[in-house]
């Protein structure tokens, strides 16, 4: 009697997406400590920059509005888009890759909002996001290409133009800081990719830079 052909299991790569639950923590813990919020005076007592007036803003400024949010609608929608951009990169790139994006991308889109507009109270981890989102789509592009490149790129697209639609309808967002962003994710991604000293060296330049804009004389507000 023949035996019956054994079927041997189909292996898969596992991904263990930590570094996005990191992340979210991080976002989840401020909420908790009151860093969501539709008080703008509230929050810039936790570190959104406050109206600079020819002064420069604090080094906090630079990194806490990453954490802060103006509402829980606000809140939430960075906080799964996070969770969805962020697990695609970490899956491919690893959660140091993640890491390194969300702090540059997020930091850049902060730095373009300052340029743009220094008096107004920038909120929210989007530009990060944006940045992930973008690196993303760069990801696929590389070598080796990625059969579904062509959609993540009309995700990505779609997903810009939806950013529009609250605007229209009144609602503050900064497409400077979105657009500062989806540049700082591409360079990051790009630098992390080739390593070596490119990688710390873009760093180190993103850290100058935010130590040179957050220099004294700061605000006495």
């Amino acid at each position: 009697m023949a035996q019956p052909a054994r079927i041997e299991p189909v292996e898969r790569p596992f991904y263990p997406i930590r570094m996005t639950w990191v992340l979210l923590g991080l976002l989840l813990l401020s909420a908790l400590l009151g860093g969501v919020s539709t008080d703008v005076a509230h929050l810039r007592q936790l570190g959104a920059r406050p109206p600079l007036y020819g002064f420069n803003p604090r080094p906090q400024h630079l990194i806490a509005p990453l954490f802060l949010h103006g509402g829980w609608g606000h809140f939430l929608c960075n906080f799964l888009s996070l969770f969805t951009v962020g697990s695609a990169l970490e899956m491919v790139a690893g959660g140091a890759c993640l890491v390194y994006l969300f702090f540059w991308a997020g930091i850049a889109s902060l730095l373009g909002s300052l340029y743009h507009d220094p008096q107004m109270t920038s909120l929210g981890c989007s530009g990060a996001v944006f940045g992930i989102w973008a690196a993303r789509v760069v990801h696929g592009w590389c070598r080796p290409l990625e059969e579904d490149r062509f959609r993540l790129l009309g995700l990505f697209v779609f997903s810009v133009f939806l950013t529009i639609v609250p605007a229209q309808m009144g609602v503050p967002v900064d497409h400077v800081g979105h657009f500062a962003g989806m540049i700082g994710g591409v360079v990051a991604y790009l630098a992390f990719r080739l390593g070596g000293w490119l990688r710390w060296g873009v760093l180190l330049a993103l850290v100058l830079t935010a130590a040179w804009v957050a220099r004294p004389p700061w605000t006495p507000f």
